[in-house]
Parts: C-alpha cells; structure tokens; sequence
C-alpha cells in the first residue's frame, strides 16, 4: 500500500510539473538594435539582454528585397566584421536553453512594396522560403516573425500564401514563424484573413499599442479598456483598446493560445494647447518634445519617462492606462500597474501570452525602481505572479548627452534606415549601389534644409547626418571613427565613404 502511495505521489507530482510547464506563457521581446548606438544611460547592447525574460527573442530588423532574398540592415553592428551582434544575440541561448531567438523581417520602415511583390509571385515566394531557411540556419536562429506593415485587401490571399510556403519550408526544422499584426478591428479586416493566418503561424503578436496618434486631443495609445461615451463616442474608437482587440481576434477564429497581446514599453507624448487643461481628450497642438535617447519628437521610452520630472502622473483606472503631464507636454505610456490589467486580460481570455515592443525602452538599468521595471512585471504577472512592487527613488540627474548614432524610431516596429549589405556576411569594403541621392540643401547660414524625406549627410560634417520625414528633421552623429553613406544609409569606414 505504502509503495502504492508512493508511486501514485510521484506520477502526480509529474503530471502537475507537466501542467505547471503547459500552461506556462510566452513572454514574446523585441529588441531594436539600433539602441546600441544611442548614448548615456539610453544605450543598450546585446549584453544588457536579460535572456531570463523572455521565452521568445526577436532580432529587429533585417528586411526582405523585391528578389526574394535577405537583407541585413546594418553590417557593422549585425556582423563578425564588426559588433557582431546576431552572433552574440543567439549566443544568448547558452544561458538560458529554453530561450528561443527569432529573426523578425520588415518593421514600418520596410515598407509594402517589397513584401507585396514577393507575396504576388509563386517563385519569389519560393525562393524567399529557401532563403528565409539557409538565414537561420547560418545565423542559428530558431524560427522567423513576419512584420509586414500593412498588407492591403488585395495582399490577403498572397499573404496567406507566403506564410503557408514559409511554414512548409520550417516544418523539418521544427523553426518557429509567427507574425505581428494590426491590432484594431478597422486595421486588421483589411489587412487578414484571420481564420486562415492562425491555422499556419505559431504565434500572432498583437500589436495593440499607437492605436492614437497627433489627432489634435490627447487620448491613451494602448489602454487596456474603453473609455467613457464621451472618451469613446463612436464604434472606431470604441476598438482602440486591448480588451477590444481580443475579442475582435477570437471572434474571427484565433485561438486563443496563439495570440500574444503588445504592450508598450514607450509613450506617446503630445503639446498640449493649454498646460492647464491636462486631462484625457485635452485639446493639444502637436507632438511632444524629443527625448535625449530616443531622440524622436512624439516618443518617449519609459526609462526616458520615469527619469524625467513631471509635475503630475496619473493612473486611469477606467481605462487600465496612465499618463503624466508638465512643462505643456503630455505623455500616455504602460506602467506596472496598467502591465497587471492587460495580464488580467491575458488570464481572462486565455491568450498565449505577451509580448513587449522593446526591450531596450524599460528601466533597464534600474535607474527608478527594479531592473526592467515592466519586462519583470509582466513575466510575474503572466504566468499569476503578483507584479514587483516599483520603489519610489530620487529623480537622477540627466544623463550627459548626445545624439544617437541611428535614426530614431518611429511608432509601432520601427527600425533605422534601410542599408544594402546581404544576408551573407559582408566584407568590408561592400559594392557602392547605384542610388539617387539629394543634393545637400542649405539656407543663406548654411544650415542643412530637408526638401524631401530621406537620409543625407551634412555637407560639412562626414560623421553627420540628418534624417528627414514629414518637412521634420532629425540630427544624428556616427560613431565616433566612421562616416556616413548615403548610398546605403549607414554609418561606415571611412575609406568605403567618398567624402
């Protein structure tokens, strides 16, 4: 009897280990990589990467060309022959086995053209399997993710297509491919055909986050709930909000398991027309001021957030959101506690998981409370775990300054500049490519003038650079020894750079 017991004690035991272990969830990270070149206490290299936090680690971003090959976005920082960061990236997996890296393909500045000539043609499609293939077998990736921002109506079915050839192709190799999508209602029926995407991914990311953008009033870009009738007043904004996005997604035929919600480890900030009226849909006359590691008007990382004094921050505990307002500007961003109500929305509906956009904006250095304030608290809350408890500390100094060595990013799965170097590791002297580049514009003091959108170097300053984007521009600097080549729109050495 005793040795009955016994033996029905252990197979419990085993059976409860293997249930703890099935209903653990993901915790889905990307990591911009271009965080390595910002400065101060904003940089953040693959040796910051906790692989502790995350199941599943996404590389961002290397693009895919109209030919159906791979692109390496940046060969100094990506390659052996410089930073060699992907290497280092999956060496991350001799620390933590259970870890999984992934290559994420496209971001917003990839653009459609690319993926949608790929996606229309059965051979591109091909070809692009193969390549997507041999890409992470050299570079010992475990699986893809799929960042087309956005598939139109027509690109539904090829779509579906390109994600069927890629899984067969991964099948042998056990490689993982999952996706990240629209979020909204409004986005993603245009954009999915939903039934048919979650039959062949592994995981959908749910990018329910810049769901609000410079609309003239301040209003949460990733709230976790609807607002009141006055907030929300019409059915498109009734669905910019994550409880929203779920049922959405479940109601059109995705399992639950596979879905992975965003959150934001960032904020949206706005001007606001009247610093005295602050509240949710105050009226505001722009986007916010830049921060000194991002760099990019209309954007804060929560580390540039919780270092920064604000007059007053605030918890919407309607929405499941926060904000924070001084000095006329006004910022909607995740905190710990607004982490705990999308968790609770995750248990709710008994989605897959999480997923953060990115890493290298949280309090990575725990510089106001705990290291990786947000990416710590969600892995707790996750998987049922109370959220740590942040720590009030003194505001800390700023940081000395300097303009980061990439472009900044924009909203959503943003990465630098697009550069020419090939999947194959790059020597270091790349072909020149054939480009159309703009002439140097000055004004009568010789201050560079953006006529168009584009990446251009200062006509003065080889290590210089600007970016240009809606009439707005952007001032950056290349590491120290390299200059800028506006054939690829990458930093390089200087003798591959005709200056």
């Amino acid at each position: 009897m005793a040795n009955s017991i016994s033996l029905w004690s252990l197979i419990l035991a085993t059976l409860c280990a293997l249930i703890a272990v099935t209903e653990s969830k993901e915790v889905v990270c990307y990591y911009g990589t271009w965080a390595t070149y910002r400065q101060g206490n904003g940089k953040f290299t693959v040796d910051d990467v906790n692989p502790f936090l995350c199941t599943q680690l996404n590389y961002a971003f290397f693009d895919i060309n109209s030919d159906g090959t791979i692109r390496i976005m940046d060969a100094y920082l990506d390659l052996p022959s410089g930073l060699n960061t992907i290497a280092k990236f999956n060496d991350l997996k001799q620390k933590n086995s259970g870890l999984k890296t992934l290559a994420a393909i496209g971001g917003w500045n990839a653009g459609t053209a690319n993926f949608k000539a790929v996606a229309g043609d059965a051979q591109l499609r091909s070809t692009f399997a193969r390549n997507a293939v041999s890409f992470l077998q050299q570079h010992r990736f475990d699986g893809m993710d799929i960042d087309w921002e956005y598939p139109t109506p027509a690109d539904k079915a090829n779509f579906v297509l390109l994600l069927q050839q890629l899984a067969n192709a991964f099948a042998p190799y056990k490689y993982l491919l999952t996706v990240a999508v629209a979020a909204p209602e409004s986005a993603a029926n245009d954009a999915y055909d939903i039934p048919a995407v979650s039959r062949i991914v592994n995981y959908i990311n749910l990018m329910a986050y810049d769901m609000h953008g410079n609309y003239g009033v301040t209003r949460h870009h990733a709230p976790a709930y609807q607002g009141s009738n006055t907030i929300d007043d019409t059915d498109y904004k009734r669905q910019l909000n994550a409880d929203a996005v779920i049922r959405y997604w479940l109601s059109k035929g995705a399992p639950a398991s596979k879905l992975t919600l965003g959150v934001p480890f960032y904020g949206r900030t706005f001007k606001l027309a009247n610093p005295v009226v602050d509240g949710v849909g105050a009226p505001t006359t722009g986007v916010g001021a830049a921060g000194r590691y991002t760099q990019e008007a209309g954007f804060l990382g929560y580390n540039e957030i919780c270092e920064s004094s604000w007059s007053r921050k605030q918890y919407d505990a309607a929405q499941g959101a926060a904000y924070a307002f001084g000095n006329g500007d006004w910022v909607t961003y995740d905190t710990v506690e607004v982490i705990a109500q999308k968790c609770n929305l995750i248990a709710k509906y008994g989605l897959g998981g999480g997923m953060v956009w990115s890493i290298e904006t949280d309090d990575f250095k725990g510089m106001c409370g705990p290291k990786f304030t947000l990416l710590s608290a969600l892995n707790s809350c996750v998987n049922n775990g109370p959220a740590p408890v942040t720590t009030t500390r003194a505001t800390p100094k700023p940081a000395t300054t300097a303009r980061p060595a990439t472009t900044a990013r924009p909203a959503t799965t943003a990465r630098p500049a697009t550069t020419k170097s090939t999947a194959r590791p790059a020597t270091t002297k790349p072909v020149p490519l054939t480009t159309t580049t703009a002439k140097a514009v000055t004004s009568g003091s010789g201050e560079f003038v953006c006529t168009r959108d584009g990446h251009f170097r200062d006509p003065y300053d080889c290590n210089k650079y600007y970016r240009c984007h809606a009439g707005t521009k952007y001032t950056f600097n290349c590491p120290s020894g390299l200059y800028f080549r506006e054939d690829v729109a990458t930093c390089d050495w200087p003798y591959n750079v005709k200056c």
